[in-house]
């Protein structure tokens, strides 16, 4: 028994599994259907070469139609249609319709607005076909008091594609030809307009696709015969049809005007920056024939050189606030010594070694002098405040040493107390617990403001050309969406396609203007310039840069004691070729004299044989503001 309920369920399970089998490949078949036939939809275009349409007005003001529509097809399609729909109170009646060379089978069919034609195409879609239509339309046209007047769209706004040609012909019930007046809307797609023997002739240039086309005809009031073939109102017409058309036409005539200023307002946007650029771009040229500097060029902070020619307006890297720190050091504020044995223990736990496991960020190579190196690869030293006053309740701003420090130097001296209560820490612990909060960030913060004040930059760099421009930016960016706005209002583009040509210019102005505004601290260096002084300041900072990385310049000319290298060292850490400099000097100061340097714990460790890969540790910080490489300033 339990055999047979066995083999049942087997059987049961096959049957189930080949019944899913089939329903899965019967949808992967329809699906692979679908798919090529939406390729083949996707493959398939078809144009609108060309199209015409005569209108006849018998003397009832009925209103004859005869149209002639003529398609380019590159595919297979099913059919062609076109529907004819009538206004309330209109009608249209005796539709007939044909196809060119018999190419499709023709369907009438009637719905609420009017008629709907369909022509069904061969499985082999003709390349080229022609759609002619015929019918009636009734209450087209409006008889006042004194004029009678036709309205009529001669092409609809329901194409998906545009049309390339469009010809038309309007033939009406009247003898002296002078009493017609015509107008035609929009008038920007009429190409041309004639009148004789009381026909109206029209031809256009391409008509964009949703686009529609349409003629207004004046003529002599005529005896309507009734049963619908007219509407009749009892006023009079003309005038305010006058009216209308006039005001279209002013309109029409205020768009053409307003495109021709658009676009010289347009070349304008373009060219008043080449011409800020010119006035107050341009580097004013001074006397300066100086192909080296092998002296530090003035007695400026170390930090005032990097705000001024690596930062931004004024604002300091972050190298300038290390340069700070060995500015110090080399002031007798700090000292920097090698790690005693017994502090080693102390200060280096796992997580400490784990948050610095790059030998490549230091800049020590092992030897018998060196610093600490851990078992994760970095090198450090101990960082000593040697001056008492800072750990004193005295003001800060009384009589002693301190007070010869300006307020951001002192900044720096109390930041450091806060984190060596015991007047020593080491580097990399200090670097650590800096990145470890928040509380570096604020204190860069306001630390930049300090040094921005102190570097007078107005004094070495203009930016009247900046400003111009950064106020010239937003002016065509609030001014191109107010008049976008207003040519929107005024012009509609159905009625108006000039308005969509002013449009897209004024697009084209906002998204200039909004783009310069996004770039607007890059183009500092472009509109704005330094001054005879800051050029001056510039070139000689820049030829000093020069000097201390040139390894046969500093041979031929070298430094003439160790202080001045440790002086030069610290200018190299604010115009960031630390690394360079230290390398320079490994290989051209004496051992002996490299152990009277304040820095003896960094530059001791550069090999003199080769170079080390290391550079100064520079606080790194994530939140730092002023990570930024752009050079305020060129040269």
């Amino acid at each position: 028994m339990e055999f047979l309920d066995a083999s049942c369920e087997a059987a049961r399970g096959v049957s189930l599994n080949s019944a899913l089998l089939k329903t899965i490949l019967s949808k992967i078949i329809l699906l692979l259907l679908l798919t090529l036939c939406l390729v083949s939809l996707a493959s398939a275009k078809y144009s609108l070469e060309g199209a015409k349409t005569d209108i006849t007005v018998n003397a009832s003001g009925v209103v004859h139609v005869e149209e002639s529509i003529s398609y380019a097809f590159d595919g297979d399609y099913a059919d062609i249609h076109r529907e004819l729909k009538a206004l309330p109170g209109e009608s249209i009646r005796n539709v007939r319709g044909r196809c060119s060379d018999k190419a499709c089978k023709l369907k009438i069919e009637p719905i609420s607005e009017g008629y709907r034609l369909i022509g069904e195409l061969p499985d082999s879609t003709p390349k080229k076909l022609t759609l002619f239509i015929s019918y009636d339309y009734y209450g087209a046209v409006k008889v006042h008091e004194d004029v009678s007047e036709l309205s009529y769209k001669l092409w609809g706004g329901e194409w998906e594609k545009p049309l390339k040609s469009f010809k038309g012909n309007v033939i009406l019930p009247v003898k002296n030809e002078s009493e017609i007046r015509y107008w035609t809307h929009p008038v920007a797609y009429t190409q041309e307009a004639n009148m004789g023997n009381n026909i109206i002739s029209l031809r256009t240039r391409e008509i964009p696709s949703t686009q529609w086309y349409e003629i207004r005809v004046v003529f002599p009031r005529i005896a309507s015969s009734g049963f619908g073939s007219v509407k009749v109102d009892e006023v009079r017409g003309l005038e305010k049809i006058v009216a209308t058309e006039n005001v279209y036409q002013q309109k029409n005539s205020i768009l053409n005007s307003l495109y021709r200023k658009t676009f010289l307002f347009a070349l304008f946007v373009l060219v008043f920056p080449l011409l800020i650029y010119y006035r107050y771009g341009r580097e004013q040229k001074i006397v300066y024939d100086n192909v080296s500097e092998i002296k530090v060029p003035e007695n400026s902070k170390p930090v005032l050189v990097n705000a001024i020619i690596m930062g931004n307006k004024g604002t300091p890297t972050i190298d300038g606030f290390t340069a700070t720190i060995m500015d110090l050091v080399n002031r007798g504020y700090i000292s920097l010594r090698n790690l005693k044995p017994e502090e080693i223990g102390s200060i280096y736990t796992p997580e400490l070694n784990s948050s610095h496991r790059s030998e490549s960020d230091l800049p020590y190579k092992s030897d018998s002098e060196s610093p600490y190196t851990s078992e994760s690869g970095f090198r450090d030293f101990m960082v000593e405040l040697v001056n008492n006053e800072i750990y004193s309740d005295a003001d800060s701003d009384a009589e002693g040493k301190l007070s010869e420090l300006e307020d951001f130097e002192k900044d720096v001296l109390y930041l450091l107390k806060t984190h060596a209560p015991e007047r020593k820490i080491s580097w990399k612990k200090l670097e650590t617990e800096l990145q470890s909060g928040k509380n570096f960030y604020k204190f860069l913060t306001s630390w930049n403001r300090k040094v921005q004040v102190h570097t007078t930059f107005d004094k070495y760099f203009q930016f009247t050309g900046n400003i111009y421009i950064y106020w010239f930016a937003r002016t065509i960016l609030i001014a191109s969406i107010t008049y976008y706005i207003l040519i929107s209002g005024f012009f509609p583009s159905k009625a108006f396609p000039l308005a969509s040509k002013i449009n897209v210019l004024t697009s084209l102005i906002g998204i200039f203007g909004f783009a310069m505004i996004r770039c607007s601290g890059m183009f500092i260096t472009i509109f704005g310039r330094w001054t005879p002084e800051g050029s001056l300041y510039y070139k000689q900072w820049d030829n000093f840069k020069k000097y201390i990385t040139d390894l046969s310049a500093l041979k031929e000319h070298p430094p003439e004691s160790i202080e001045t290298w440790d002086s030069y060292l610290v200018y190299a850490i604010s115009l960031g070729i630390a690394k360079e400099l230290l390398q320079n000097m490994s290989l051209i100061v004496p051992s002996e004299q490299l152990r009277e340097s304040n820095f003896y714990p960094i530059s001791s460790n550069y090999n003199r044989s080769e170079y080390s890969s290391g550079n100064v540790s520079t606080l790194s910080y994530s939140g730092d503001i002023n990570r930024e490489d752009d050079n305020t300033g060129s040269s």
